[in-house]
């Protein structure tokens, strides 16, 4: 962890959101514990079968008289939990372990007591809605990246237009000026383009006020990158984390490619990583939406069936979002789970610091 904070940093990680750090019994006491810097929002994820050790329990009150935010893992309302649950700041419930009235029943007593409550396993955004509408505070799991999909609901208005200009935009037979010629056409996506390029952060030495001038100094691998970043912020109801997500997935897959002999395709490996999420952020189903774009057969099928040496990246970087059982023994090629892990982190850093600094 202290390896992690010296080389990335937890703050470029998880940028203004809190950490959840998770802690095995062996760690609860602050002399086992990494220092961080005191500006860190660090929450400390507890298990729910401490209640009986005198010296964790000891530990715990130490480290919430000294500021720490304390978690609750696994919340099912026994004895343990429940006397865990009044020193903790937030409890976490595993929404498919409950029955709907005893979820209002435990939320009710939780909230009562000032404990802000976490739903696990939210895997859909249906399910998000529904334990939203029940009362739960924070909710954790992908349902950012598992849409309701309207199946048999072609893509109309400005989706549609907006999905047009993407494919034109990505599309490799595209020419320097007539991408400078689409550009131009749209007021609004020029206007943040240029405001980002004259960003300091850019370093170009002048002020450019063109898109044509844009092009020529960020180049068209950069430009096309910032434009589909704005191109699908601007899409209704997408909410910001949907597209750290596909920023996190787009540098990690780039870095796996130039880490496992696949250096040259690392820009098509950085677009199957951008648009992994389209589905999302599009709500239908992501074949539907590749119909539309001309990509190249080697995309499609890593973006819809998993397959080649792209689809094997992104299934490889799912698995790892996942944290499953056996993600220990995790590989793609030569590259084993210490190293994925490390990317993983350094992607993570990357999509903050870029929606941090657009």
């Amino acid at each position: 962890m202290e390896k992690t904070e010296s080389e990335i940093g937890f703050q470029s990680i998880v940028g203004s959101h809190a950490a959840v750090m998770q802690l095995p019994r062996e760690l609860i006491a602050k002399a086992k514990l990494p220092s961080f810097d005191q500006n860190h929002n660090i929450v400390l994820e507890i298990p729910n079968d401490v209640n009986k050790d005198v010296e964790i329990l000891k530990s715990l009150k130490a480290l919430k008289l000294e500021g720490s935010a304390i978690a609750l893992d696994n919340f099912i309302d026994d004895e343990s939990s429940v006397k865990l649950a009044s020193i903790s700041d937030f409890v976490k419930i595993d929404n498919e372990a409950h029955s709907e009235v005893k979820m209002k029943s435990m939320l009710q007593d939780l909230h009562e007591k000032g404990v802000k409550v976490i739903a696990e396993r939210v895997e859909t955004e249906e399910m998000f809605n529904y334990l939203k509408r029940i009362g739960f505070d924070y909710f954790q799991g992908y349902f950012f990246t598992n849409p309701v999909v309207m199946n048999g609901q072609k893509l109309t208005g400005n989706k549609l237009t907006l999905l047009q200009l993407m494919s034109k935009i990505n599309d490799p037979n595209t020419k320097f000026e007539e991408l400078s010629g689409i550009l131009s056409q749209d007021v609004a996506l020029t206007h943040k383009l240029l405001v980002a390029v004259n960003n300091p952060a850019t370093m170009i030495p002048i002020k450019v006020e063109s898109v044509s001038d844009a092009l020529k100094y960020m180049g068209l691998k950069r430009l096309k990158f910032w434009v589909n970043m704005m191109m699908l912020g601007d899409l209704e109801d997408a909410p910001k984390e949907l597209l750290t997500t596909s920023l996190m997935r787009a540098n990690f897959c780039e870095k796996l490619a130039e880490k496992t002999g696949h250096a040259r395709e690392r820009d098509t490996f950085f677009l199957v990583g951008l648009f992994s999420n389209l589905g999302a952020f599009f709500r239908a189903p992501i074949a539907e939406i590749l119909e539309e774009m001309p990509l190249s057969d080697d995309v499609k099928e890593a973006l819809i069936h998993y397959r080649g040496p792209m689809g094997e990246a992104l299934s490889c970087l799912k698995q790892l979002e996942s944290a499953g059982e056996t993600v220990a023994n995790l590989r793609y090629g030569e590259v084993g789970i210490s190293d994925l892990a490390n990317l993983l982190l350094s992607a993570s850093a990357w999509a903050q610091q870029a929606m941090d600094n657009p």
